[in-house]
């Protein structure tokens, strides 16, 4: 299957902001409106013909003038079309990369789901974990500590959980480009 990753279209975004709501974020249509107007171009779609089958945006990091933070990316769970795994989300990630290189930013920031496969996912596409965050229920946030190893940070991941009873303890990656 002929996957295209294009920007947005106009006539795209009622159908982008339901597949957000879904998979990623759940904002009103004024405030995804106004975000894609703000940083169009740091906001792909993966289009299979006609059809959306996945999400990639981000924003300019308020801490880091030379980066970019990834806010989500998301393929399709529906599971007649079985388009999870087959590379969807390495060719999103891969275009944001270049959009984010042309318009002169040098790193990626993003906080992972706490879920095996997507830290797996951002491994291989040469996301470096660089930081702990443990969470309470209402995004209190206990502790942030150092990791520059994912085997270890796993450990650790574990450690912090148990010492906050943490809701979630995150990943928070980077890669330079």
């Amino acid at each position: 299957m002929h996957v295209e990753i294009r920007l947005l279209n106009r006539e795209d975004y009622e159908r982008v902001h339901a597949f957000q709501c879904e998979y990623l974020d759940q904002e009103s249509m004024e405030d995804f409106t106004d975000r894609i107007s703000t940083n169009h171009d740091l906001y792909l779609g993966a289009f299979a013909a006609d059809e959306l089958v996945g999400v990639c945006y981000g924003h300019p990091s308020r801490r880091d003038n030379a980066s970019i933070n990834l806010q989500g990316i998301a393929v399709t769970h529906e599971e007649t079309k079985q388009l999870l795994r087959t590379g969807i989300g390495s060719k999103l990630i891969a275009a944001f990369e270049d959009a984010v290189r042309s318009k002169g930013y040098r790193k990626i920031g993003l906080g992972s789901a706490e879920d095996l496969k997507v830290e797996r996912f951002y491994l291989k596409n040469g996301y470096i974990p660089f930081e702990l965050v443990a969470k309470g229920s209402h995004h209190h946030e206990y502790e942030r500590i150092s990791v520059h190893d994912y085997d270890v940070g796993k450990v650790l991941q574990e450690e912090l959980r148990r010492r906050h009873q943490a809701s979630e303890v995150i990943f928070i990656f980077e890669k330079m480009l």
